[in-house]
């Protein structure tokens, strides 16, 4: 196209300088008497460099055109692929807007003194499966709009161990979490494999569910889940309110040393295997304060377990149960600091008799640039009816090349009283003799996507 326009100015061109030259030279041989024809002529000179002036001025504008539509034609494919995305997406290569897929790799190698396991006495270093700051998982959530004001919901979220490939909770394909249900404006009810109320009531555990935390102390903590759950789960303002109540709380285990309760039993038993939750809590800018409590009956298979050396016992019978209440607070200070407080008592009646344990703890976390962070915190809990009592320590950093790709090291240490055997760390086999102190160092990463 560029072509043909400059082939046509140049057909304009020549006929108009021919035409102009021989204008030229008729003026030169005319006599002074013509002056007025030469005048003529000269006002109709200037009229054809005007008209070249204006052809050539077009001319250019139309290359310009030219170059932009080129530019255009040169963007098309990308921009007539675009549309084909929606289309696409029908096949699953594609994911819908309303669905997000989301995960997690953490973990590292540590180093724990003093474990005690069958007849091997001694430190050992491992990766461990179970978790690093937070468990390796994959999610898929669901957020689709059914009607003005009602959204369905669904989330489908698996876990597995980083240190094998192996699935986590037991070999559940979605062990984490899985359920479905609607969203309005009086809160989300839904149905499925749930978290307790519990786990949604513990923002001032700032370390949450990390390898060396508060679940040293109690292992169910990072497990709060039930199956067969019904839950509702509101927020109105600063105020979050929740309750969860299963008909038969665990049906394939996965928690530690609590076996399994299948429920879901006519007649006499029905009542077995149940569990429920509720919590509420306030949050602002600049602090917050929660409360919740957890309840799970006895049943056939299940096991209470205090996670101190002590043998499990039994939990069998329906009227049997394991309470669980929580209360804590946190506060925010200056530009990235954080402090949490809390206390997490436990009651279980079982035949065996009534047992109590208490744990309480303060935490902080300061954020010194977006590259560098700091948390640890101070853990105590107590039982007095079996005489098992410890302390531990927590310290960890993280190093943050960007929001989701962190290296991070962390160190605790755990003392336990004569009888007592609490580990600083999480899974079999890492135990320290009764009485004996432990210490644990780790150095991991942290990938979210």
């Amino acid at each position: 196209m560029n072509h043909v326009i400059q082939h046509r100015a140049a057909f304009v061109r020549k006929p108009l300088i021919g035409a102009l030259i021989a204008i030229g030279g008729l003026a030169a041989a005319l006599p002074a008497q013509a002056e007025s024809e030469i005048e003529a002529l000269k006002r109709e000179l200037a009229e054809q460099r005007q008209l070249i002036q204006n052809l050539l001025a077009q001319q250019e504008s139309q290359k310009k055109a030219v170059s932009r539509i080129e530019q255009q034609a040169a963007a098309a494919p990308a921009s007539r692929a675009a549309p084909a995305a929606p289309a696409a997406s029908s096949g699953g290569s594609i994911v819908p807007p309303w669905m997000t897929i989301y995960g997690v790799l953490d973990g590292g190698v540590e180093h724990i003194t003093n474990v005690k396991n069958g007849g091997n006495d001694g430190s050992v270093t491992r990766v461990p499966g179970i978790t690093g700051t937070v468990a390796s998982r994959l999610g898929f959530r669901v957020a689709k709009e059914l009607a003005p004001g009602l959204t369905g919901i669904a989330t489908l979220e698996t876990g597995f161990n980083l240190d094998n490939g192996t699935l986590g909770q037991n070999g559940r394909i979605f062990g984490r979490q899985l359920f479905a249900g609607i969203d309005t404006q009086y809160g989300a009810f839904t149905i499925g494999r749930q978290y307790s109320m519990l786990i949604y009531a513990m923002d001032s555990d700032l370390l949450g569910p990390n390898i060396y935390a508060l679940g040293s102390l109690d292992a169910y903590l990072p497990n709060a889940r039930y199956d067969n759950s019904l839950a509702w789960k509101g927020k109105f303002g600063n105020v979050s309110l929740g309750a969860v109540y299963s008909l038969a709380r665990d049906s394939a285990g996965g928690a530690p040393g609590s076996g399994t309760c299948a429920g879901e039993l006519p007649g006499g038993g029905a009542n077995a295997c149940r569990g429920w939750s509720v919590m509420a809590k306030y949050d602002t800018d600049r602090f917050g304060v929660a409360g919740a409590l957890d309840v799970q009956k006895g049943g056939s298979g299940a096991l209470v377990n205090f996670f101190n050396g002590a043998a499990p016992m039994a939990f069998t019978r329906a009227e049997d149960s394991d309470r669980r209440s929580h209360l804590g607070a946190y506060v925010k200070f200056g530009m990235g600091g954080k402090l949490g407080i809390g206390w997490l008592g436990r009651k279980v009646d079982v035949a065996a008799g009534d047992f109590k344990s208490d744990a309480y703890y303060v935490e902080g976390a300061w954020q010194f640039n977006e590259k560098l962070s700091v948390d640890g915190g101070y853990h105590r809990i107590t039982n007095k009816d079996q005489d098992r009592d410890a302390d531990l320590f927590v310290l960890r950093g993280f190093y943050f090349l960007n929001k989701d790709f962190s290296p991070y090291v962390q160190m605790a240490h755990i003392n336990n009283s004569d009888k007592a055997q609490y580990a600083v760390s999480v899974g079999a086999g890492v135990s320290p003799p009764a009485g004996g102190s432990q210490t644990s160092t780790m150095l991991g990463l942290r990938y979210r996507f």
